[in-house]
């Protein structure tokens, strides 16, 4: 059969269109002509017997498969498929398959259906990672860490403290995944080019078997409808962007001068000339994969931008793959730092010195000037800076700080004849102090981040229980299709 296409065209568009096509969407596609044929018979609108040769020819061709390399005489996957199942029963019933469906609603219909199926998996890794996370914490309820404001260190908090603040954050994210779940799955069918049809067709039917929660209310927007896309790359970059701030982290913890974390074996690399190098690669990459992951899907929002509000290729074929691409490697992502923080060994005894050698702890030397000594925070503020500053720049640390200092400074610089006791010093300027004193919720305090754990952990157990009820409910129209 001879097409008289451009090569060039052909080449560049039609057959890449119709391996990804082929690739992501065609169980879909089939799945849509069951259901559409199925629904045509309940309103009487296909003959039974007729519906069930569509059905049956269908589900064979869902079950073998379909090879076919792209043919040039046929536009794309869904007039190929249309040749083949012509073969199996005949030109009359593949024409009456298609009565009050188009190749618009079907497509709109199928993208859904493979995002939804995406996205839940995306929130499975989610998920793992999540527990993965739980777990270091619960671990390191008392590895005392410093936490950094403006790259600078400022208080000492737990490294469970920390990596609960990242879990908070994967939690957000997969309650955005839900409520994007709720959005997508809407069915188009129905809304055929983008005006219905005249045949008595019943769309709550066809959005049933095809496991939607409900059609979408208007036709046009069923056709024309991006912004779930938008929404789908949206909530993946404000996941990679929290990733990318969490490798910051790492990568600057895994540094020779901090040395708070140490990377697994496998997870290296060695520099080809300096032998004692032992480069935390695996971060790099995964760094390099979240900027790269970021600037696929964003590209989502140029691909939807000024183009007509109906169906066009822009929203329709083209942008898939993009999409897809952005998220085939944030998956990579995810999978991979997981796979990282699973193994990497936290050096407790480093941390806890970095605590001890710079400034952190002052915030309680501060508030020890005001709970107990009565002064204003202001006057506590200015004294304790200025006693910072003269030892840090007699090059000493705070264990090498003394109360008369403090004392002197008070009496200079707001004449308050200060009496603080070496033991209060030493009790004020203690990281393991400075944590356990603030139990106020949400705070690094032992018990409460043991609050917060299992608080997190009764979250995550409902989050998987809820996205079990999604993979559910998509495993089982499936097996109504495959029977």
């Amino acid at each position: 059969m001879s097409s008289d296409r451009s090569r060039l065209y052909i080449q560049h568009i039609l057959e890449p269109g119709y391996k990804f096509t082929k690739k992501h969407f065609l169980s879909f596609m089939l799945e849509i002509n069951i259901a559409h044929a199925d629904m045509l018979a309940q309103k009487k609108i296909l003959q039974n017997h007729d519906a069930k040769k569509i059905i049956l020819a269908n589900q064979q061709l869902l079950a073998k498969g379909f090879q076919e390399e792209y043919n040039p005489a046929y536009e794309d996957l869904f007039f190929m498929i249309e040749a083949e199942l012509k073969k199996e029963i005949g030109d009359e019933l593949v024409g009456n398959m298609h009565i009050a469906l188009s190749r618009n609603d079907l497509d709109a219909t199928m993208y859904r259906m493979f995002w939804r199926e995406r996205l839940v998996h995306w929130m499975s890794l989610l998920i793992d990672m999540k527990k993965v996370l739980l777990q270091l914490a619960k671990e390191h309820a008392l590895t005392v860490m410093p936490a950094y404001t403006h790259n600078q260190q400022a208080q000492p908090t737990t490294f469970a403290h920390y990596i609960l603040a990242t879990c908070n954050h994967l939690e957000r994210d997969l309650d955005r995944g839900f409520g994007l779940l709720q959005r997508i799955n809407q069915s188009p069918m129905g809304a055929a080019a983008l005006g219905t049809t005249g045949f008595p067709i019943d769309r709550h039917y066809i959005s049933k078997k095809l496991a939607f929660d409900k059609p979408l209310d208007n036709s046009y927007d069923a056709i024309s409808a991006a912004d779930y896309m938008l929404e789908i790359v949206s909530t993946l970059s404000i996941t990679l962007t929290t990733l990318s701030r969490f490798v910051f982290d790492l990568m600057f913890l895994a540094t020779n001068e901090v040395d708070g974390i140490e990377l697994d074996k496998s997870l290296v690399q060695t520099s080809s000339i300096m032998p004692q190098k032992r480069n935390p690669s695996s971060l790099e990459h995964t760094r390099s994969l979240i900027s790269r992951s970021i600037g696929e899907l964003q590209s989502a929002f140029m691909m939807t931008h000024s183009v007509p509000f109906g169906d066009i290729v822009d929203i329709g074929d083209d942008i898939q793959p993009i999409i897809e691409q952005g998220f085939s490697h944030s998956f990579q992502i995810v999978e991979l730092l997981t796979e990282i923080i699973s193994k990497m060994t936290i050096n407790k005894d480093k941390l806890l010195k970095r605590c001890q050698e710079g400034f952190s702890t002052v915030t309680e030397l501060a508030d020890v000037l005001v709970r107990d000594y009565k002064l204003s925070f202001r006057q506590s503020h200015q004294i304790i800076q200025t006693f910072v500053k003269r030892v840090n720049d007699a090059g000493l640390s705070l264990n090498d700080g003394n109360v008369e200092l403090i004392n002197d400074i008070a009496k200079e610089m707001c004449d308050i004849e200060l009496a603080l006791t070496e033991e209060h010093y030493k009790k004020a300027i203690d990281p393991y102090q400075f944590i356990v004193v603030r139990s106020i919720m949400g705070g690094p305090n032992p018990k409460e981040t043991e609050r917060q754990m299992l608080l997190s952990a009764q979250r995550l157990g409902a989050i998987i229980s809820e996205l079990n009820v999604w993979k559910n409910k998509f495993k089982t129209y499936k097996a109504e299709f495959r029977k």
